[in-house]
């Protein structure tokens, strides 16, 4: 096991694509960050021997070392019953393949509940680009480009004056309700396949499009982007002058998991 709380582990967990993310973002914007209690494991014998503490966390991920192929096509609805299998499944992929467990400090919700997904990619000096989508959707959509309900642009030299009065004019993209019924009817089939209830997931998913609440927006603008101007400088000393914020939504707060530079951005979006 590998934990965020030793600094000797956590110098070989920056060595992994998915957990170096998380912790760049938890280092340069902690308010944001919701991730407590991180921790790698490496092996399916280290889980069997350990499965009472594993089975402690309540959010999980999958990923392998840098340099390799990225770990993607293991997916899982997030339950503590299906921590092991997943892990299995990562090492079938990939015999580096590691399953990532930690917490949050917010009560975690279903995959169906929340009220956005959003991806903000930062081009220091020129603008924002922001792809999002609504309610019952997650940071899957838009991190891997499956769909987007809602796209945005705000120039850099804006960022001063941006609030929540004028962020709608800077909107670049909206989905219709003829589009949005077909990323509906994908997101459903996709939360079936991992063992939710199409009934219930059905029911989170409003029939015809809702806008992202300006209360969720409200809060990225606070703890993201008026931020960015501010810590322009470090930002680009570490060598984030082009990088990608990701995650999804708890309760009415933007919550991401992952903070990535444009090479990963890329590759994820290929």
């Amino acid at each position: 096991m590998l934990n965020m709380n030793n600094e000797k582990d956590k110098a070989k967990m920056m060595n992994y694509y998915r957990t170096s993310e998380m912790l760049n973002l938890s280092y340069f914007f902690p308010e944001l960050s919701p991730i407590t209690d991180l921790v790698i494991v490496e092996t399916t014998e280290d889980y069997l021997n350990n499965k009472d503490y594993y089975e402690s966390f309540d959010q999980n991920r999958f990923d392998t070392l840098k340099g390799r192929p990225p770990l993607i096509g293991v997916e899982n609805a997030g339950k503590k019953n299906s921590f092991y299998n997943g892990l299995v499944r990562a090492k079938e992929i990939d015999e580096n393949g590691v399953i990532v467990l930690f917490n949050i400090n917010s009560v975690p919700t279903e995959r169906y509940e929340r009220l956005a997904g959003i991806s903000v990619r930062v081009e220091i000096g020129d603008g924002v680009y922001i792809d999002a989508v609504s309610k019952g959707f997650d940071g899957r959509e838009v991190s891997k480009s499956i769909c987007t309900h809602e796209r945005y642009y705000i120039p850099w030299y804006k960022l001063r004056s941006l609030n929540i009065e004028n962020f709608r004019d800077y909107q670049t993209f909206l989905i219709d309700n003829e589009e949005y019924q077909i990323t509906r009817r994908e997101r459903i089939e996709f939360l079936k396949s991992l063992g939710l209830d199409s009934d219930i997931v059905s029911k989170y998913i409003p029939e015809k499009y809702e806008m992202i609440p300006d209360k969720v927006w409200a809060y990225v603008i606070k703890e993201l982007l008026k931020k960015l101007e501010k810590n322009e400088e470090i930002l680009s000393s570490y060598g984030f002058k082009s990088f990608a914020i990701s995650g999804h939504t708890e309760g009415d707060k933007f919550a991401p998991w992952s903070m990535f530079d444009k090479s990963r951005y890329t590759s994820i979006n290929n």
